[in-house]
């Protein structure tokens, strides 16, 4: 029997060849799995990929370097929703198909968004730290905490976890207003939405989160300009992409008061984790997250690998893959 070597990329999924076996012990004989050992390297990557058939990535690169040198591949499972970290442009050219996890992060992420809003309108962060200390504040924080309860909350991108966050934030009597151009119909969420431009959405909602995908579009879609539109009272939330949002301009406005906070679990001036010393840590209007909104141990099992070793196991067997980002030969 012809083994199929199947690359995993990224050490965060490195349990896969242990589930194929309880799930899928046919297959599994099948399979000669190799597993990145250094993490983000890409001259670790080089040397593994020669021979490999499929490759199984979620936070790290693939670039086109590693792409070129993987003369067998045909077929990429990303372990999440986002699949920015895969060059899709030599992908494409190879005819390397692409697929990523469906519904990876929408529950999770979701949850995390709805967290952040109520952290920063509470002032939980300096609640928590001031408690801690043996410091009672009451005096100074009664008039800076805030409810959520009709507020209007902006969301950028209605797809999977935009929605979800919609019904979250609906449970918590919020008004709801989104951009998302490919959103036709919103009639699934069974409560009102309003599609907005990005101008009226950052000049009229008291939260905004983001759930777009990171393209070359959407990439500094928030910078200084688009900052300085919104609410002085407003709140942005980016459990995204940090890349998205304009960081350095960002800073600049909570240093100045100019929106009244933020919550990110996300980072864009720096590669992440950020350095110590980036200003954005040290900032008292932001509560920071360690890039940890989808990965709850639910949905990393659930999705990061049942769901992306499921669809590997369908190409295995001369199927059609689900949740296909980029066509190719398969």
């Amino acid at each position: 029997m012809e083994k199929v070597k199947i690359l995993v990329t990224d050490n965060l999924v490195g349990r896969m060849s242990e589930i194929t076996k309880g799930r899928y012990p046919e297959e599994d004989k099948r399979i000669e799995w190799v597993m990145v050992q250094k993490g983000n390297d890409e001259e670790e990557l080089l040397s593994l990929v020669p021979g490999a058939s499929i490759l199984v990535g979620a936070r790290y690169p693939i670039p086109a370097s590693v792409l070129k040198k993987g003369d067998k591949v045909y077929f990429i499972q990303q372990c999440s929703q986002g699949y920015d970290n895969i060059h899709l442009e030599t992908a494409k050219a190879k005819g390397i198909t692409v697929s990523n996890a469906g519904a990876a992060g929408e529950i999770p992420v979701a949850e995390h968004a709805m967290m952040l809003m109520l952290a920063v309108a509470k002032s939980l962060p300096r609640s928590h730290n001031t408690m801690a200390k043996g410091e009672w504040v009451f005096p100074q924080l009664v008039s800076k905490v805030y409810e959520v309860y009709e507020k209007t909350l902006g969301i950028i991108g209605l797809g999977r976890i935009g929605a979800r966050l919609a019904v979250l934030a609906n449970g918590f009597g919020m008004k709801i207003q989104y951009l998302d151009p490919y959103r036709k119909d919103t009639s699934d969420l069974k409560f009102p939405v309003k599609s907005v431009s990005l101008k009226e959405l950052l000049k009229t909602s008291d939260f905004i989160s983001i759930h777009t995908l990171l393209t070359n579009e959407t990439r500094h879609m928030i910078g200084a300009a688009q900052l300085r539109m919104m609410k002085p009272t407003a709140y942005l939330i980016n459990t995204a992409r940090g890349v998205i949002v304009d960081e350095d301009a960002l800073t600049e406005v909570l240093e100045k008061g100019v929106i009244a906070g933020a919550g990110l679990d996300v980072f864009g001036g720096h590669h992440e984790p950020p350095p110590k010393n980036a200003k954005i840590l040290q900032l008292p209007n932001v509560v920071l997250t360690p890039h940890i909104g989808g990965a709850t141990a639910e949905d990393i099992y659930r999705n990061f690998y049942v769901t992306s070793l499921d669809n590997v196991i369908r190409v295995l067997r001369g199927e059609k893959p689900l949740y296909v980002v980029s066509p190719g030969k398969v």
